[in-house]
């Protein structure tokens, strides 16, 4: 499969490795569970080792499934817990999802199927493309499994929430309604409905180069008004992928 084209499409994805079909939210389903939810749940999900250990010995040792799921059962995440079942259950609309010590679950109709430390980092792989978001360290401080407690980790999750929404906008504010206020003036051949029925990743893209065509668009008229602006803005054609 295509993945790219799959997201630019909008479509289901198949994730063979973990034998599930994975749904991508419209931007109105994600306001069912709200943004906040949304954020902590996607955080949660795409989380990387490197961000809470720096030994070594224990990079090698430990694995991304096994800090998902030490959160996941620490008493002091219990919020947490409940904003990635919300979020799973807008992929997985067809599946009962059940979290348990070592996986997760999802129960079809007919099927059952399990994440677990075998096939997280495909599934994690597909979170991050579908979710636009990457592997990029959250907090700097490390993680020892010998002497910290999961409620640590915790903490950690909660500083780098803070931070993602620092670098989304300033805090409370919401990125969606942003960009779709955005781009709901600036392009006369979409509604909000329209809008509404994107999915995250078809958002961002549709941001970007419309931010990149405003760029370039507001140079050319510059220019044969008679300016001379200071730098050349990309081409709004270019590959942002």
């Amino acid at each position: 499969m295509d993945l790219r084209l799959a997201l630019m499409a909008g479509v289901d994805i198949p994730v063979p490795e973990c034998h599930i079909i994975l749904h991508q939210p419209r931007i109105k389903e994600i306001s069912y569970i709200g943004e906040s939810v949304f954020f902590t749940a996607v955080q949660c999900l795409s989380l990387n080792k490197t961000s809470f250990i720096e030994d070594e010995s224990l990079l090698n040792t430990t694995s991304n499934f096994q800090i998902f799921m030490t959160v996941m059962s620490s008493d002091e995440a219990v919020e947490k817990k409940q904003n990635v079942l919300q979020l799973l259950t807008l992929m997985f609309p067809q599946y009962k999802i059940i979290l348990t010590p070592r996986s997760m679950l999802l129960n079809g109709n007919d099927s059952q199927s399990m994440i677990d430390e075998s096939n997280f980092d495909t599934f994690q792989e597909i979170i991050r493309k579908v979710f636009c978001t990457s592997s990029s360290p959250m907090d700097q401080t490390t993680f020892n499994p010998a002497d910290k407690k999961a409620e640590e980790i915790a903490a950690k999750l909660m500083k780098a929430r803070q931070r993602v929404a620092e670098q989304n906008g300033a805090a409370g504010s919401s990125v969606f309604t942003q960009y779709l206020s955005i781009l709901t003036v600036g392009l006369n051949s979409m509604s909000m409905s329209d809008l509404l029925n994107l999915t995250m990743y078809q958002l961002y893209d549709l941001i970007e180069r419309y931010m990149l065509f405003t760029n370039w668009d507001m140079d050319i008229r510059s220019r044969l008004a008679g300016g001379k602006p200071d730098s050349k803005p990309d081409n709004w054609m270019k590959n942002i992928h």
